[in-house]
């Protein structure tokens, strides 16, 4: 089925395009034309959306719309494609699954007479991600997760109105707790020194505004956030009060609100854990939610960046093969790490650089000196056994394999008991290799190679 879902988006992508460029396609269709395009996009992802018959909640998640490669809290495409990439390490390293927040819903769900700019570029950024992950999509692990969800009459009135009630009061708790955060330290200004592209500039703590600070530039025609300033000069700080009253923290405090309460709303229908990019947002979510299992994809990725950079650069696609190839080990070794993980205080940035430079970088070093040692004690074992009369054999002894001619081989020796003994050593260097297995991160050292 995911293959399905690739082979039909990219048909339906270059269909689209009809050889035009992506952006040049988005940019200048008639609103119509992308709210259809949207909408294709959004059914062929519905289609083909399936989860695990058998969900482990450890290995299962919803991202936040940063890793989504969404628009918040960063809409610059370099910060969306720095959290992608976490998204891909951890997916590819740790997951069963992640679903992903659907980029295409919000334009198809819309008036297509509504569609803006911003719908626009949010389509675009929404296709780049899905090409960013197509090996992952394709290979069942990154899956699109869907906020309008149907129910029957029954289902509706037993399990949705229900859970719909708890987030509207969890999305009334969390608004008030970060808008206390944000006005305690908080500035905002108003430019407008240039008419035509007013801006608020809204800084504060940086778990909670991005980058420290952010800048909102509105599309036309202004909301009357921005109108309201309007006769204030070039530059106008807002006094408390007037950041109290305008209605300006709710730029950053709704789609906080709102992306935390996605998460609450699939993780409660598909049993998944939470997953994001942020030490303060999941901070938030524990307030709302004690029992939640929350990871943190950043931290996940810089710590493997930096102890085992070897890894962290693999592609996606080589990562995917290994997992299939090498299934039980996987299994093993993120079992262990999950364990490793759940014993850290928490899944902060310096805790789990510890767990991967105190515990994990010290048995991949072990391992790689069996190796070193193995090959080194073979080497000079069959190096005495190699020479016959003259001429020299050479032996791919560290291929992994036997060769398949083997019997040619032993004959191309002269079936001497000198060539015996080459492949006696040979098949025991082979058995030693296998030893390595026993190191629960057995697949992480094969991934570094």
């Amino acid at each position: 089925m995911s293959t399905e879902l690739v082979s039909e988006i990219d048909t339906a992508i270059r269909l689209w395009c009809n050889g035009r460029g992506l952006e040049e396609t988005v940019l200048c269709s008639t609103k119509d034309e992308v709210f259809e395009f949207a909408e294709v996009l959004m059914m062929i992802s519905r289609h083909h959306c399936s989860s695990l018959a058998a969900k482990n909640e450890n290995f299962s998640f919803t991202a936040n719309s940063a890793l989504s490669g969404g628009g918040h809290p960063c809409a610059s495409p370099a910060c969306r494609v720095r959290r992608v990439e976490s998204l891909t390490t951890f997916a590819s390293l740790y997951a069963d699954e992640v679903y992903i927040q659907q980029p295409f819903e919000r334009i198809a769900l819309s008036d297509p007479s509504q569609i803006m700019e911003v719908h626009r570029h949010d389509l675009i950024a929404g296709i780049q991600t899905y090409e960013m992950l197509r090996p992952l999509i394709e290979g069942g692990i990154v899956k699109y997760a869907h906020d309008a969800n149907p129910f029957c009459d029954h289902h509706s009135a037993t399990v949705a109105a229900p859970l719909l009630r708890r987030l509207a009061a969890k999305s009334d708790e969390l608004s008030e707790e970060i808008t206390r955060r944000l006005l305690e330290c908080c500035s905002v200004k108003f430019d407008q020194s240039n008419p035509e592209d007013p801006f608020f500039e809204v800084s504060g703590p940086e778990g909670i505004v991005e980058h420290g600070t952010v800048y909102f530039h509105a599309y036309r025609p202004f909301p009357q956030q921005f109108r309201r300033y309007r006769r204030m000069g070039p530059v106008h700080t807002l006094t408390k009060s007037e950041i109290e009253d305008g209605g300006v923290l709710k730029m950053v405090v709704q789609p906080i609100v709102q992306d935390i309460l996605l998460q609450e709303w699939h993780t409660a229908l598909n049993g998944t854990s939470y997953l994001s990019d942020s030490r303060d947002h999941m901070e938030l979510v524990s307030l709302i939610n004690n029992e939640s299992f929350a990871a943190n994809s950043a931290a996940f990725s810089s710590g493997l960046k930096h102890y085992l950079p070897q890894i962290y650069s693999q592609d996606a696609t080589v990562l995917l093969a290994l997992r299939e190839r090498e299934s039980e080990a996987f299994a093993v070794y993120r079992d262990k790490l999950r364990r490793m993980l759940k014993a850290a205080p928490s899944w902060d940035e310096t805790e789990l650089a510890m767990v991967f430079r105190d515990e994990v970088l010290p048995e991949i070093a072990v391992i790689e000196k069996r190796i070193r040692d193995w090959k080194s004690n073979a080497r000079s074992q069959i190096g005495e056994r190699i020479i016959f009369g003259t001429g020299a054999v050479t032996l791919g002894l560290y291929a992994g394999i036997l060769p398949s001619d083997i019997g040619q081989l032993v004959a191309a020796l002269g079936g001497t008991s000198a060539a015996a003994g080459v492949l006696m050593d040979w098949n025991k260097t082979l058995k030693d290799k296998q030893q390595a297995r026993s190191s629960d991160f057995y697949f992480l050292w094969q991934a570094s190679q």
